[in-house]
């Protein structure tokens, strides 16, 4: 059975990313603004990947009764550097990198050092204002040293998985579903849910 999922963000971006998960898995997503007018969303955490998709998730969720209200929190994690970023990657990351050359930005940052990183996500599925499912997807793998692919753009260009020699961008769309972090977490919600056979 298709799912509507209504997602809670302002990162467009983000929202194109996870309508795109959810229709190769036969589902339905929309942003928020498609049914609400624009809404401040309360103070995010700087310690926890799931309170923050808590928060967002119940919030937009009280607002629409009945919705399966979907809100994500994402972070990259570098074994370089375990003190920075995570749940504050991209707070800390429109500082540093003002002039949003992230990729170019995070291969100088590693050059000489571990190269390893994980991206974790962390989706809230709230109903009537009450979070009904947690769900998370986790990527590992190396940093490449030069952006490389043109099949997806941002990270996915310099990220390669443990076990492949690709970035995620060089790789076909359902390879690359298959170890998308933000996918992963998609999936595991649906297998919740029952969806996915």
């Amino acid at each position: 059975m298709k799912n509507n999922f209504v997602i809670a963000t302002h990162n467009t971006f983000k929202a194109d990313e996870i309508q795109n998960i959810l229709r190769f898995y036969h589902q339905w997503g929309e942003i928020y603004t498609d049914k609400l007018p624009r809404q401040h969303f309360p103070s995010e955490s700087t310690t926890s990947y799931q309170a923050n998709a808590t928060k967002k998730a119940i919030f937009i969720s009280q607002q629409l009764p009945g919705a399966n209200v979907i809100a994500d929190d994402s972070g990259l994690e570098l074994a370089a550097f375990p003190a920075k970023y995570g749940v504050q990657t991209a707070r800390e990351l429109a500082v540093e990198v003002p002039d949003g050359q992230l990729n170019r930005y995070l291969i100088q940052l590693v050059n000489g050092k571990s190269r390893k990183f994980t991206m974790k996500t962390t989706i809230a599925l709230a109903v009537n204002g009450h979070i009904s499912n947690i769900a998370r997807g986790e990527l590992t793998g190396v940093i490449a040293p030069e952006e490389r692919g043109t099949n997806s753009t941002g990270f996915d260009r310099i990220l390669i998985p443990d076990g492949e020699d690709q970035t995620l961008a060089e790789m076909s769309r359902p390879k690359r579903i298959s170890y998308l972090h933000r996918a992963r977490a998609v999936k595991n919600l649906l297998d919740q849910l029952g969806e996915v056979k």
